[in-house]
């Protein structure tokens, strides 16, 4: 636990973590300190107990909120809690926005202010949370809801060897009540502390090179949207999500290059791609039935979804099974490895963030090794054409 005598000048250069949030407590006055997030936002907290119970409570945000101000909230909340009040659960009485008090109303909420814009996996996570969680608790007011409540609904899972749901329905859970803290409707989350109830397995699955040619050959059959997506993911090893929410804007046909930005991708940062002649070739033949989107719904204002359903009609026209979509990533960088390209262009093909590509580094390095990857993508795109024949045809 990091503690330090708080000054001004302390907390004005206290840094911010890499990735998720770190606490630095107060020597002067005891459960005082400071939360800083990832992305730099510091706030004041106080951790108690009250009733023999743990609590917390976020006294506001740096620097709206002065240190001197918050350590003097921090002082006046011991002596409520002295008195024998709490001021936490106070707080969240006197802070619940009107309408959304119950759970159901707050998933609607959650689902609508924050889920749905993100359009990172939205639709599962309402699926779980109103599958598993909001037929539970429907009319619970969410500041009531218990850790142990939570872990009654996973356990119940669980019991059903729903392994992998299990652990899904936790991040899901978890994002919501850490949604409703950073909002300031909950001083904490039930799932503070909960582990996955499921040990995760990594996988290992590759294509073989004849299920390639099979999985190539029904993408072709399957035709505009999803035929092409599939070819793309599978030339380029970029990620699902990645791939479907391409935009013609970011694709710079002149000079081959496919900018992936920091909202569109899993690292969170811009990654440049170039782009191989038969990826160029296949990009060209689509139809531009969106000025935004390559790959639109049929709205043409969100990308394309419903990817289940062309998975199951992919596996049956390819007669390929037991693999996810995810694996032809690992597939490509397996490949590209086989044809001696260096670990780390693999590493800088598939945006990971490690070693050299990490931090402040990454940054810097954002049209770094352009002309290696290049070659990566160039030598890979040939073995799978190789593989499937020359030509690149695609029924829209």
């Amino acid at each position: 636990m990091s503690q330090q005598a708080l000054t001004d000048l302390a907390v004005r250069n206290l840094a911010a973590p890499e990735s998720g949030q770190r606490e630095v407590w107060d020597a002067r006055l005891r459960g005082f300190g400071v939360r800083i997030s990832h992305s730099g936002t510091k706030a004041f907290v106080l951790v108690y107990r009250f009733n023999g119970r743990p609590r917390r409570l976020t006294l506001g945000r740096y620097p709206d909120l002065s240190l001197s101000e918050a350590r003097g909230a921090a002082q006046n909340a011991l002596r409520v809690i002295a008195r024998g009040t709490d001021p936490g659960a106070e707080k969240v009485r006197a802070r619940h926005t009107p309408g959304i008090e119950n759970f159901d109303a707050f998933v609607a909420y959650f689902l609508d202010t924050y889920a749905r814009p993100k359009n990172r996996s939205a639709h599962e996570t309402a699926r779980l949370l109103n599958r598993e969680f909001t037929t539970v608790w429907r009319s619970r007011p969410i500041g009531e809801i218990t850790k142990h409540e939570v872990t009654v609904i996973l356990d119940r899972i669980m019991k059903a060897d729903k392994h992998t749901t299990a652990n899904r329905s936790l991040a899901a859970i978890r994002k919501l009540f850490n949604w409703a803290v950073e909002r300031g409707l909950l001083e904490q989350s039930p799932c503070a502390g909960i582990r996955a109830p499921a040990r995760n397995v990594s996988r290992d699955r590759i294509l073989t090179d004849h299920e390639l040619i099979a999985v190539w050959k029904a993408a072709t059959t399957m035709g505009y949207p999803y035929g092409p997506l599939v070819q793309l993911l599978i030339l380029t090893g970029q990620r699902l999500n990645e791939v479907a929410s391409m935009r013609w804007p970011d694709v710079d046909l002149d000079h081959r290059l496919w900018t992936i930005q920091a909202d569109q991708n899993k690292s969170a940062r811009t990654h440049v791609l170039p782009l191989a002649t038969p990826v160029l070739q296949i990009i060209l033949s689509l139809p531009r039935v969106s000025e935004h989107l390559v790959f639109p719904a049929r709205s043409r204002e969100v990308p394309v979804s419903g990817f289940g359903k062309w998975k199951a009609e992919l596996d049956k026209l390819s007669n390929t099974s037991g693999w996810r979509i995810h694996d032809l990533r690992r597939t490509a960088a397996t490949g590209m490895a086989r044809l001696k390209v260096a670990p780390h262009v693999v590493e800088r093909v598939l945006n990971h963030a490690s070693g050299t590509f990490s931090g402040v580094a990454g940054v810097y390095n954002r049209f770094g090794y352009l002309p290696e990857m290049c070659d990566a993508l160039d030598q890979w795109s040939s073995y799978v054409l190789l593989l499937v024949g020359t030509e690149v045809e695609m029924r829209a």
